[in-house]
């Protein structure tokens, strides 16, 4: 088969951040794993954070994070790009900035020709280099399914490192990117997606979430990015890690262009209902409407960051975000502790 006629997406039953494992059956089946402690392992899995924090000594952090995920679009060097661009995400949501990236790639040999591995890594490495890291090695393996993604590690300052453990009540919170990749990339999969959507999510998903260089001189309390479990379950886990509770407005959630006109088509996947299932029993919607529910549920592939930030500060880190991230905006704020972690709520309260 010529593989330039082959549409990427229609080679893999789930693509993208979609494909991950459930966080509900993944807690189960780890739950009796013991790890070693480290006194410099910093983060380390205990909080559920984007990637490790590892003490070099003096004020140096090394970050470390791993993704790889199957198709999600078509094209193979937008593939390469939004793969690149969502693991080096990582790095972004702790604060840091990326050094290195090494390749994990299966590549099915029987169905695909090497150029389209070419293609794969020319995307992938401009995004590498565009986020002044390199790539400086990686493993392939030849395997029935296309999967892509990269190990990656950056460096951080110990007094500016992010985590998803420091949200603190009176802050607010403040969303990079608009929902909806996994809706969209829904449709996209089995032809129904509008070409406006498509352009605008392929945009989305490659572009760098190079927040930190944009805010230094700003205080970020927690962020996290958010990608496979929806925003329901990354701010979940960061209330739960920070303390906290969060009240976020539904009906302030930025959309990429056609999301919930996607949602409204029923365009939902399994990681739609496995995120569901992963938040049943601690997030609260409150008068939420039925497409917004899907919303916050939607699986992101390289999606947004999602920072708590202190109020006072939040209106000159969206100007300074704004230019580059164009649906940036305040979605909620940080509460003291109550029974829920989250509670989605239609609209602002105050």
């Amino acid at each position: 088969m010529d593989s330039k006629q082959i549409r990427l997406t229609e080679t893999v039953k789930k693509g993208g951040c979609a494909a991950k494992l459930p966080a509900s059956d993944l807690r189960k089946a780890l739950a009796d794993l013991k790890l070693q402690k480290n006194k410099n392992l910093i983060v380390g899995t205990d909080t559920l954070d984007d990637a490790a924090l590892w003490h070099l000594g003096g004020d140096q952090l090394l970050i470390q994070t791993l993704d790889f995920f199957t198709p999600i679009v078509d094209d193979p060097e937008d593939f390469g790009a939004i793969a690149a661009a969502n693991a080096i995400s990582d790095v972004y949501a702790m604060g840091g900035k990326p050094i290195t990236a090494l390749s994990i790639l299966a590549f099915p040999t029987e169905h695909l020709s090497l150029d389209v591995l070419g293609s794969l890594m020319k995307g992938a490495v401009s995004k590498i280099e565009e986020s002044g890291a390199v790539l400086a090695g990686g493993h392939t393996i030849d395997d029935e399914t296309l999967k892509l993604g990269f190990s990656v590690s950056g460096l951080v300052c110990k007094n500016k490192a992010w985590t998803n453990a420091g949200a603190k009540p009176g802050d607010v919170l403040i969303l990079t990117k608009g929902l909806g990749t996994g809706t969209i990339t829904t449709a996209l999969k089995i032809r129904e997606a509008k070409e406006k959507s498509v352009i605008a999510v392929i945009e989305s998903m490659k572009q760098l979430n190079r927040v930190p260089e944009l805010i230094a001189q700003h205080s970020v309390n927690a962020a996290t990015d958010i990608t496979g479990f929806g925003l329901a379950g990354h701010s979940m886990q960061v209330a739960l890690a920070s303390g906290v509770s969060f009240e976020i407005w539904a009906d302030a959630l930025p959309e990429i262009e056609g999301a919930r006109a996607s949602i409204e088509d029923e365009m939902l996947n399994r990681a739609h209902r496995t995120n569901e299932k992963y938040v049943s029993e601690t997030v609260i919607y409150d008068s939420v409407s039925d497409t917004n529910h899907w919303l916050t549920l939607d699986p992101q592939t390289s999606g947004g960051l999602l920072l708590s930030v202190p109020e006072n500060d939040s209106k000159k880190i969206l100007d300074q975000i704004r230019p580059f991230f164009k649906l940036s905006t305040i979605i909620g704020r940080v509460i003291e502790k109550g029974k829920h972690p989250v509670v989605f709520k239609k609209t602002h309260s105050f």
